[in-house]
């Protein structure tokens, strides 16, 4: 690990940190900076905000079990990713709850539909990235967003397994497809 990823870590820990106590919207990058012992430039040349480190917290945890999984997206890849979640839920909770302009639910969004239209373009080529299939792939990653929300909340009562599970069920052929994830997968 370089010591750009572990300044960026000690950023993460530590807004992790703040927020048991502090909710996110009043904490801020000089009072995060001062935690850290770190000055306002080095966290902007790392995040462009507060929420940026969310999404890059969110991001890294998602791309090493990724990683750990050797690439691959599988339903046992989207398990772990929600385990991961549900054992930091206080901290997962609060961050997606904060409906300020840079609301993190918004980082997320993208990175679905990034991630989504970067497999499909990467296994069936650009011109598979049609009106529909991206409509298919925003759609799919509003509704993962929306029930994530509800299950962090404890408004939805699944195991991530079976979180996992319906996420899949529920996936668009042309996401399917784009994972490599055989039509006649059984997810029922």
């Amino acid at each position: 690990m370089g010591l750009r990823d572990s300044t960026k870590r000690l950023f993460a820990r530590t807004i992790e940190e703040m927020m048991a106590t502090i909710p996110l919207e009043k904490i801020r990058v000089k009072d995060l900076c001062s935690r850290c012992g770190a000055d306002r430039q080095s966290f902007y040349y790392h995040f462009k905000d507060k929420y940026d480190l969310i999404a890059w917290i969110y991001a890294r945890e998602y791309e090493e079990v990724l990683e750990s999984k050797d690439g691959v997206y599988s339903m046992d890849h989207a398990a772990e990713i929600l385990r991961q979640m549900w054992n930091k839920r206080s901290f997962y909770r609060k961050a997606f709850t904060d409906k300020s302009q840079n609301a993190i639910s918004a980082y997320i969004f993208r990175y679905y539909v990034d991630l989504g239209m970067s497999a499909v373009e990467g296994r069936l080529g650009k011109e598979a990235l049609t009106t529909e299939s991206v409509y298919d792939i925003k759609s799919h990653a509003y509704a993962c967003l929306g029930h994530t929300l509800e299950w962090l909340e404890g408004k939805a009562e699944y195991t991530p397994e079976e979180f996992a599970r319906l996420q899949y069920r529920a996936m668009p052929l042309v996401l399917k497809k784009g994972y490599g994830i055989p039509e006649d997968a059984g997810f029922a």
